[in-house]
């Protein structure tokens, strides 16, 4: 086994690099809509359009082209058929790529599209569902979960004994073992319990962080955020409080980092 050199104060890098541009992971759009393998590809992509730009390939409206094939992605990655060409799919649905079929037994003219700067809310508006829907679909689930549990289990006796068999996807990056999900229900109701799963994939969605258990993170903080909030809303509407409320998606999530960092 070859010895691990470090680096050290005094040295600089003298690796030749690929360009990976940020937004690719920042902008909630590329970050949600691409996979790794499509952001390495578009980062491969960009290292061959210099080339063609040194070779001037180029259409009449002086747009560059160049050409890359699956089986070269393939070669480059190391992924199969079927992935090379979902990379393909997201990349041009994403309009950071453009093909041009040159006829049967050619390559084809891959253009490459510029990465385009999109407002977060925009964004938002766009691929969230709406909450009323997002919480009508979470509590149907829920209630299937409730019709399932045919094994007539005491949820009352569920405290220390939780089924590690399978989770169930609630929301989606939000998913609980169905014990967890019948325990909440019983504490809290469905209608809170809906509401718990919501609150935390909203803010999962907006941080990109996980939980090693949803149901601990549930406990720890978004009980107490959903009751914190409900409260305000209730003097809200009674008059008592001057506090005013952005809409579910756009939440401020404060408070949200220090609980995270201490889980």
């Amino acid at each position: 086994m070859r010895n691990i050199e470090l680096f050290k104060i005094n040295e600089t890098l003298t690796y030749r690099f690929y360009q990976m541009p940020k937004e690719l992971f920042e902008n909630p759009y590329y970050k949600y809509n691409l996979s790794l393998e499509s952001k390495v590809a578009y980062s491969l992509l960009l290292d061959r359009l210099q080339l063609s730009r040194i070779n001037k390939w180029f259409n009449e409206k002086g747009e560059i082209y160049l050409i890359y094939t699956r089986m070269e992605l393939i070669d480059e990655l190391k992924i199969s058929k079927v992935t090379a060409s979902k990379v393909f799919k997201e990349l041009s649905d994403c309009n950071l790529i453009k093909e041009e079929r040159l006829g049967q037994g050619k390559p084809n003219r891959i253009f490459i599209g510029k990465i385009q700067a999109e407002n977060l809310e925009e964004f938002k508006k766009r691929n969230f569902r709406s909450l009323k829907t997002e919480l009508l679909e979470v509590q149907n689930r829920i209630s299937r979960s409730i019709k399932e549990n045919t094994n007539n289990t005491d949820i009352n006796n569920t405290d220390n004994v939780i089924n590690r068999n399978e989770k169930i996807f609630y929301d989606e990056r939000v998913s609980l073992y169905k014990e967890e999900v019948l325990k909440l229900v019983e504490d809290y109701t469905i209608e809170k319990a809906t509401k718990f799963i919501v609150e935390l994939n909203i803010y999962k969605l907006s941080s990109s962080k996980e939980y090693s258990s949803d149901y601990d993170a549930i406990l720890r903080w978004v009980v107490n955020k959903v009751e914190r909030d409900e409260k305000k809303e209730q003097q809200m509407l009674k008059g008592t409080s001057n506090i005013k409320f952005k809409s579910n998606n756009q939440r401020e999530y404060n408070d949200l980092e220090s609980f995270y960092d201490n889980l």
